[in-house]
């Protein structure tokens, strides 16, 4: 029997801590500021904003699947995006700050403690990202997240701004000179170190202009609670577009799952070992699994939530997605911060003056077999100084078109990962 998610806020997670933030301190060493703010991290259910953040990081997900190619295989982690954006958030004043609330869901110290407490419910199945990619996937699900903030040499912040990400949100704190190739090779050294190597480097340019770069890596690897059978994985037709449909490594297994359908778009919820499912969507014939109405992904996770298992013959294309970049930037004016990106409207002076977003950039991965999956993403945003055959009565998922995957931790419902998958074949 799979358990059911449980509602967010259920008290479910350890007693509110302090922990004295450690910051990494990568090459070429120390920063010229740091910050002894101690982390504050507090529970779900004492962060009153976190289900609006939760429910912002679903709608900017779909959000982002919606700015990607759309003929091409798009691999997102809302989760990622919504932290960066929290961190760049501290620092907004004015009309950005306002737009970064809308699109987060909260604003002020209950972002703050809604971004914490989330990153905090993940904090127990925290491990070595190296073994993300190892051969074998640990017993138990990893999940890691870290957050950094590396700062062109020269270049202060106001003290308060890294004392909140700090406190709030673990960021460790770097510098490099930004304008060169060999300083942004400090950003890379960050990103393979938190994906364990499965994404190779960071995506910023360097450039004289860039005055600090935000980073938040989510890594996941978890083996399937019932394993997919090797033996029972055949090539089957995938209908990419009704006159290209190509054979794919396909795997098949009778599952006793949450199963729901809305408006036509039906979903199973296959659950990891423990504490994250992926909900597998497939939407009506013919129409694009990026153009899911977010109020059908809503009503179908929550019908997921409260349905009872069933049996479901599943048919699952295996996964070997490798890393894809992904500019933030359409996504981000899509979502209503448009201010951020335009020298003369940003305000991020809660940083520094005259500083808007002149990068922004995810880079995010996705395997999946038989065994379990493994997904890694970052996000990065970089300031400038402005100038078998079932039973009868089983239900039928055959994702043999193309189709959603959305993982999300259990407890909290937070979607750390959302794909449209149109090529199984990459």
């Amino acid at each position: 029997m799979t358990p059911r998610r449980a509602h967010l806020g259920a008290g479910t997670l350890a007693a509110a801590v302090l922990v004295l933030v450690a910051c990494q301190q990568p090459a070429p060493g120390e920063p010229d500021q740091r910050s002894d703010a101690e982390r504050v991290v507090v529970q779900v259910s004492d962060a009153e904003a976190a289900t609006d953040v939760v429910s912002a990081t679903e709608a900017f997900g779909l959000t982002m699947l919606a700015s990607g190619d759309a003929d091409s295989n798009v691999v997102t982690s809302p989760a990622s995006a919504v932290v960066a954006l929290a961190m760049l958030a501290e620092g907004a004043r004015g009309v950005s700050e306002a737009e970064l609330d809308a699109l987060l869901g909260a604003s002020g110290p209950d972002r703050t403690d809604a971004v914490g407490a989330l990153l905090a419910a993940l904090q127990e199945h925290d491990g070595d990202p190296a073994l993300a990619a190892a051969d074998e996937l640990p017993e138990t699900p990893l999940a890691h997240l870290a957050n950094q903030i590396v700062l062109d040499e020269g270049f202060e912040v106001r003290a308060e701004f890294l004392d909140t990400l700090a406190a709030g949100y673990g960021a460790g704190i770097a510098t490099a000179d930004l304008a060169t190739r060999d300083g942004v090779r400090v950003l890379g050294a960050w990103v393979r170190e938190h994906t364990g190597g499965l994404i190779p480097g960071s995506a910023i340019e360097p450039k004289p202009e860039l005055r600090l770069v935000l980073q938040n890596v989510v890594v996941l690897a978890a083996r399937w609670e019932s394993p997919f059978d090797a033996s029972d994985t055949r090539d089957v037709p995938f209908a990419v577009r009704a006159d290209d449909v190509p054979l794919v490594r396909t795997m098949h297994g009778l599952r006793e799952v949450p199963y729901a359908e809305v408006d036509g778009w039906r979903a199973a919820r296959v659950p990891y070992a423990e504490a994250f499912s992926a909900d597998l969507v497939l939407p009506p014939d013919g129409v694009d699994p990026a153009d899911v109405p977010a109020g059908t992904l809503g009503a179908l996770v929550a019908a997921l939530d409260a349905a009872q298992p069933v049996e479901v013959e599943l048919a699952v294309p295996a996964l070997d997605l490798p890393p894809a970049r992904l500019a933030l930037a359409p996504a981000i004016e899509a979502a209503g911060a448009a201010s951020l990106l335009d020298p003369d409207t940003a305000d991020l002076t809660g940083i520094d003056d005259d500083l808007f977003v002149g990068q922004a950039v995810q880079q995010a991965m996705l395997r999946m077999d038989e065994e379990g999956t493994v997904a890694a993403a970052v996000t990065e945003i970089g300031v400038e100084l402005s100038s078998g055959e079932a039973p009868r009565d089983a239900r039928e998922l055959s994702l043999d078109r193309p189709y959603l995957v959305r993982i999300a931790h259990d407890d909290t419902g937070w979607p750390l990962f959302v794909a449209a998958i149109r090529d199984p074949r990459g």
